[in-house]
């Protein structure tokens, strides 16, 4: 969770609070992160001093504080960066580089299609992306009194008795090596070390902060033992962590998630159902139909994300599944199947490649079309396994063909990251259910 972003209603229960704390003060911020709560503070005019110990923080607060950003690239790196060599000068240059390197360098070396291509247009658009953020960076206002790049334990510790301390430590195992590894793979600088927060470091941490008149600590978890404390909880979305705010005092506040739910009023497929009569259907759905049907019945591993177009699919009046479709990401020509996935369970073992084959149909090509305005001549996915093709995508879907595997996947979950990508509207909807049924209805649970 946090990764450097605090959400903004978290960045208003926290201003609320600092308005209270006396004007000029001086105040600590253990594990900036982006320096999102430095950010948020600065117009009350309190002197702010910042720590962290990741290369991209360590970068920022260098930078802010008014020091050299000594970043270089690795030797083992100039083969595929060296164009980046020219944007590195040790200040805004470097500091522009690494903030741009957050989006695309996750992305090098890998030989995926949307990599090769993320890469690609990173390096044919950096001059005007480079100079862009450059001239915001030296535009921005921020000003840091100190950066220490340590240990936070050792950076709250040295805090003068009166002043505030705020942390929003990343308490997960493992979480500042992930964060920013592309910009540890790919340079040299001079890293700070620290030790790991075992149990009993965490617990020093919590004591150190609250040691304080004024101190702000926002957690993943909720606290039993700081219960008294808690003044402020925020999530963004129905499956998003929580954080949970403990403060020495001021007022208390609660965010949560509001999803406009619709029900489908449409008879669902049921575990005797029998889909070999009938004609199959596409369904328009509304943005709060959608989200029931994913709630109900999609991975609750998978991320929610919003479409543009969302479909329920019927076969003889009962409604068999649902998919959905965002618009192209670099081929204009090229549509996204977002979501596809079967309403209820039903004794057809392979119902989930009615609902792929349903996407990729000529009728959904015509909405497609419909809402972009624009001709689609294809449609890809992404597909998270541990096996090195895709069940559902990989067989018995004509046309739709693995273009790119990545080793591990970015889920954190899987082994395989696999894309797929075939023709858009080869078969209208009548043609893919007889499609089904030949190749795939067959296989049927034993009631």
């Amino acid at each position: 969770m946090f990764n450097g972003t605090i959400p903004g209603d978290m960045r208003s229960i926290v201003l609320e609070h600092a308005r209270q704390w006396p004007t000029g003060s001086e105040v600590h911020v253990g594990c900036s992160g982006n320096l999102t709560i430095e950010r948020t503070l600065a117009p009350l005019g309190h002197r702010l001093h910042s720590n962290d110990v990741n290369p991209y923080s360590c970068a920022l607060g260098w930078f802010f504080a008014g020091q050299p950003v000594p970043y270089r690239l690795k030797d083992d790196a100039r083969e595929e960066l060296e164009w980046l060599e020219p944007s590195l000068d040790d200040g805004a240059g470097t500091m522009a580089t690494l903030m741009l390197g957050t989006r695309f360098l996750q992305f090098v070396g890998k030989t995926g299609r949307y990599h090769r291509r993320m890469v690609a247009a990173t390096r044919e658009q950096w001059p005007h992306m480079h100079a862009k953020t450059m001239a915001k960076l030296e535009a921005a206002t921020l000003r840091l009194a100190t950066f220490y790049p340590g240990d936070v334990r050792e950076f709250v510790d040295q805090a003068p008795p009166g002043a505030a301390v705020v942390a929003f430590p990343p308490f997960f195992s493992g979480d500042y090596e992930s964060m920013f590894d592309g910009i540890d793979r790919f340079f040299d600088w001079p890293a700070p070390e620290w030790p790991d927060l075992t149990e009993d470091g965490k617990d020093a941490l919590l004591r150190g902060v609250m040691d304080r008149d004024h101190w702000l600590l926002g957690l993943h978890v909720e606290r039993p033992e700081l219960h008294r404390f808690v003044r402020g909880k925020v999530q963004t979305s129905n499956r998003g962590t929580p954080i949970f705010l403990y403060a020495s005092d001021g007022p208390r506040r609660i965010v949560v998630p509001r999803q406009p739910i619709e029900q489908v009023r449409m008879p669902k497929i049921r575990p005797d159902s029998d889909l070999m009569s009938g004609e199959m259907k596409i369904h328009p759905l509304t943005g709060g139909q959608f989200s029931t049907l994913r709630s109900q019945f999609m991975s609750k591993s998978i991320k929610p994300g919003q479409p543009l177009i969302a479909c329920g699919v019927s076969v003889g009046g009962l409604l068999v599944g649902a998919f959905a479709l965002l618009p192209p990401k670099f081929d204009p020509a090229c549509v996204y199947l977002m979501s596809d996935f079967p309403v209820s369970w039903s004794r057809y073992r392979r119902l989930s490649k009615l609902i792929v084959l349903a996407g990729l149909s000529k009728e959904s090509r015509q909405l497609a079309e419909r809402s972009l305005a624009h001709r689609m001549t294809s449609i890809c996915t992404t597909a998270f396994s541990d096996r090195p093709n895709s069940a559902k995508y990989g067989r018995g879907i004509p046309g739709f063909k693995l273009t790119g595997r990545t080793e591990p996947a970015a889920d954190g979950v899987h082994r395989y990251q696999l894309q797929y990508e075939g023709p858009y509207g080869e078969r209208t909807l009548a043609e893919a259910l007889e499609l089904w049924r030949a190749r795939h209805a067959g296989d049927i649970r034993e009631q």
